[in-house]
């Protein structure tokens, strides 16, 4: 546990210190958290690094959430959220897609800040009122790849490489094509197969997970880019009976259970919980009119066997605070 509070605090300091400064002086309304999927545990564990973030800085806050999986429900609460007459700032699970633009303008418009946690664009891409806090997924998959190849080399493996991603959206899209790029800089003699989306129910994963180990039998390695990858390429492993160097995303205890007891060899600690929990202090600062850094850079460093205790006791806080919705997805 040690180790992981090192994490969270050297993401932390990278953070504009400014927030306890300024405080909530004359800031009337509420900062909400919009977000679909709000069933799936990664996003229950976002929902919850919100609102601590919120408490511990003493704003009022509120999840603006819905169980619905379809980005026309998430688009439609990002617009009923922001005309909110006691909307003072709204931190939003975008996806960095353009079709937020037009909410995100409004917000604009509105004087409302938009803090835009986990999938960074560059700048200007939306208004002005916008700023992003997250890894980033253009260099923290550099790493990764060449932990993984190390791990094949010591294998003796050879072979093809699968990759498999929730849907298309930028962070995923990006982690994918860098990986891939890594991958073949670092394992030149290994194939990276094309990239295909598992979505977000499990069953249909693993079987899109067990399809691409079936039709390429001399798959060693994957890397799936969303939270549910562990589950995914254990029960793939496990229909296949062969077993791979697989990663996936997020500290979930069923991905920390996966990765502690060897049926996964990796998850990737993308830094969920402090980068919503830093979007409630940046919404503070901003409705308080301080500057605020477009882009808060934080780490995702790699979880395995050797450090997965780390993990394990920021989710025995939080698991508890979770709905009554864990788990309950309305398409399955």
């Amino acid at each position: 546990m040690l180790k992981f509070c090192k994490i969270i605090i050297s993401s932390l300091v990278v953070m504009s210190l400014t927030s306890l400064a300024f405080g909530h002086k004359g800031i009337k309304g509420k900062f909400y958290y919009v977000q679909n999927s709000a069933w799936h545990p990664v996003h229950q564990l976002t929902q919850q690094a919100f609102l601590e973030g919120c408490d511990q800085i003493g704003i009022e806050c509120a999840l603006a959430t819905t169980d619905e999986n379809s980005l026309d429900a998430l688009v439609a609460l990002a617009d009923q959220t922001i005309s909110r007459s006691d909307a003072a700032g709204v931190a939003m699970w975008a996806g960095g897609l353009p079709v937020f633009k037009k909410a995100i303008k409004k917000a604009n418009a509105k004087g409302i800040p938009i803090v835009l946690p986990h999938f960074p664009v560059a700048k200007g891409f939306f208004a002005d009122n916008a700023v992003q806090i997250a890894a980033d997924p253009t260099e923290w998959p550099i790493p990764l790849a060449e932990k993984m190849c190390a791990e094949l080399k010591s294998r003796g493996k050879k072979g093809s490489v699968a990759i498999t991603i929730n849907n298309h959206n930028v962070t995923e899209d990006a982690v994918a094509a860098t990986f891939a790029r890594a991958m073949k800089k670092y394992c030149p003699h290994l194939k990276i197969l094309e990239v295909q989306e598992e979505g977000p129910e499990p069953t249909k994963a693993i079987q899109v997970a067990t399809s691409i180990m079936l039709a390429n039998p001399d798959v060693v390695a994957a890397l799936s880019t969303t939270g549910g990858g562990p589950t995914t390429w254990a029960g793939a492993q496990k229909e296949t009976g062969k077993k791979i160097v697989a990663v996936g995303m997020d500290y979930t205890r069923v991905n920390l259970d996966l990765v502690k007891s060897g049926q996964v060899w990796g998850a990737v600690a993308q830094p969920l919980f402090t980068e919503c929990l830093g979007s409630a202090k940046l919404l503070m600062e901003m409705a308080n009119g301080a500057p605020a850094p477009y882009w808060t850079r934080l780490e995702a460093p790699l979880i395995t066997k050797e450090n997965v205790n780390d993990y394990y006791g920021l989710l025995d806080r939080l698991e508890p605070k979770y709905g009554d919705n864990l788990n309950k997805n309305p398409d399955s």
